[in-house]
């Protein structure tokens, strides 16, 4: 254009930085609208009928008798839950235990290795104390014993 044109033209005008950030944001509304459209809803399978189907099903029955004492402590043990329930955590809360089988036997067993140990010991408590001290070397002798007796207790405790 000339500079003297008749044709007048409007200045640029000022850029407001409000409605520049609206249009931004509204373009960025409608991009996110378009991507959601275009993405697929999510397919859910349908859900199934009827009971729930149970991975370990317990298909065996125990029955036991109880008196009535016996029920009055199993249902205050069991604190309101119930009663089959209880008894099989009780069960297998033993089971977990790991007892070796036959533990009677090697329990009486035990113990009775224990009582030569406490009957040995409270022997030369008793010496000791009257008076009869026994010469160190029957005293080391002993105390020896006693150790490896012990020793021997407590490999063979599980």
């Amino acid at each position: 254009m000339a500079l003297f044109s008749r044709k007048k033209t409007a200045p640029d005008a000022p850029v407001n930085p409000f409605v520049v950030a609206g249009q931004q944001v509204a373009a960025r509304l409608e991009r996110e609208a378009a991507e959601a459209a275009a993405a697929q809803p999510p397919v859910f399978e349908p859900r199934k009928g009827g009971r729930p189907t149970v991975e370990n099903p317990r298909t065996r029955r125990v029955s036991m008798s109880l008196t009535e004492e016996e029920h009055a402590a199993w249902s205050a043990a069991a604190q309101g839950r119930g009663l089959s329930a209880w008894a099989r955590e009780q069960v297998a809360a033993q089971l977990e235990q790991d007892l070796p089988p036959g533990n009677g036997a090697e329990v009486a067993k035990l113990r009775a290795d224990l009582g030569r140990v406490g009957s040995n010991l409270n022997q030369l408590v008793r010496a000791v104390n009257s008076g009869h001290a026994p010469t160190s070397a029957e005293l080391l002798e002993a105390v020896q014993a006693t150790r490896a007796e012990l020793a021997r207790v407590r490999g063979e405790l599980p």
